[in-house]
């Protein structure tokens, strides 16, 4: 997982999880040094206690990507996880492998349940799977006006992800119609889930499987490029290219694109009855260049009134079911940032449930393609 840990205390400065808590012992240095102390021997930690460990890190990546050394922080807790299982992870495992028969219904019955009667340990859970289906939904306030040929004749290949595939068909009809519109052909493709929980959560192998039914997809279509809609998905995607080697990782690196980078060639007009004020919440997963708040940044102008930066969502996968008092903190800091905007979009899936269901009272949530139309 990288070079050794030098305590220069940069993953400090990004860490969601300990600018909420203020206690270092949450922070990356701390998981660091304890994983290279368990490395010379694993039975000094065993059972509860390293389950409790392992639901310490949101999984946001923040701190790999700013490390010198090339400590992967993330990567040794879902080592972790994974040589200690536990009923949280196969919880995990099991609502991420069968997406399609959970999702939808799981969502619709969680929505049903009141909130007086949810189990205390559960009910921030079941609040995330009522989000999956989002609240109201956002009213289109963009609407396409001009098409640039850049694009058009390309063939692609499209990556939904599980959201938009089993609960938000919407998001899948706005995608495919702005790909039509730039005279982009979607080719036939079965995709799988980006395997990018399960891995983060301990479970490798599945992941791995996961991957490699879409690299198989890919190749049956010729290897062409792969739109998005989720930066999680995408940094999924990215991240399973780690098992192909040569010619082919670099070019399944190359066919990765978000939907928004396409789009930002297309002219919106915004309707007279655009909210005033919308924020825009940066996924941990988003690439550098963040081409979701470009685009949003340049159609919206100076409604965009507020970005979250260094704030996490707060959602962090199983330790949603581990520690979601901790995970609550950090979607407080996200809220104080945005509590501005009464419009709040956003290009990751799970970020989108889970500040859909924690938004506060008149603010509505959804991703930024609930927005066109």
């Amino acid at each position: 997982m990288g070079g050794d840990c030098i305590l220069c205390g940069k993953c400090l400065e990004v860490c969601p999880l300990l600018a909420a808590t203020g206690r270092e012992e949450l922070g990356p240095r701390a998981k660091a040094d304890l994983c290279a102390l368990l490395a010379g021997d694993d039975s000094l930690l065993r059972g509860e206690d390293a389950a409790r460990l392992a639901g310490l890190c949101l999984g946001c990546g923040r701190c790999r990507k700013v490390c010198s050394q090339g400590v992967d922080v993330p990567g040794l807790v879902a080592a972790l996880r994974g040589a200690h299982p536990d009923f949280r992870g196969w919880l995990w495992k099991t609502w991420l492998t069968h997406a399609r028969e959970l999702w939808a219904a799981g969502s619709t019955a969680a929505r049903l349940i009141p909130g007086r009667w949810r189990p205390e340990k559960l009910g921030p859970l079941l609040k995330m799977l009522a989000g999956l289906k989002g609240g109201p939904g956002l009213d289109p306030f963009l609407t396409p006006t001009t098409f640039p040929d850049t694009h058009r004749g390309s063939k692609v290949l499209f990556f939904a992800g599980c959201t938009a595939t089993h609960v938000q068909r919407r998001w899948l009809a706005a995608a495919l119609e702005l790909l039509d519109g730039l005279g982009v052909e979607v080719l036939p493709g079965d995709f799988g889930c980006c395997g990018g929980g399960l891995k983060a959560a301990g479970f490798a192998a599945e992941a791995g499987d996961m991957a490699a039914r879409n690299f198989e997809v890919w190749r049956a279509a010729g290897r062409p490029g792969v739109v998005t809609l989720c930066a999680s998905c995408l940094s999924g995607l990215a991240a399973a290219g780690e098992m192909l080697s040569g010619d082919e990782a670099d070019a399944w690196a190359g066919a990765l694109t978000p939907l928004s980078t396409l789009v930002r060639s297309v002219s919106f007009r915004l309707s007279d009855d655009a909210p005033e004020r919308v924020g825009y919440h940066r996924p941990c997963h988003a690439d550098a260049g963040d081409s979701d708040f470009l685009l949003l940044r340049e159609a919206l102008g100076e409604r965009l009134v507020a970005a979250t930066d260094k704030e996490c969502c707060g959602f962090g996968g199983v330790m949603r079911l581990a520690r979601p008092g901790l995970g609550d903190q950090v979607n407080g800091r996200c809220w104080e940032r945005l509590g501005v905007a009464a419009t709040v979009l956003t290009g990751c899936s799970a970020c989108a449930a889970q500040l859909t269901a924690t938004a506060p009272d008149g603010v509505r949530v959804g991703h930024w393609l609930e927005a066109v139309g």
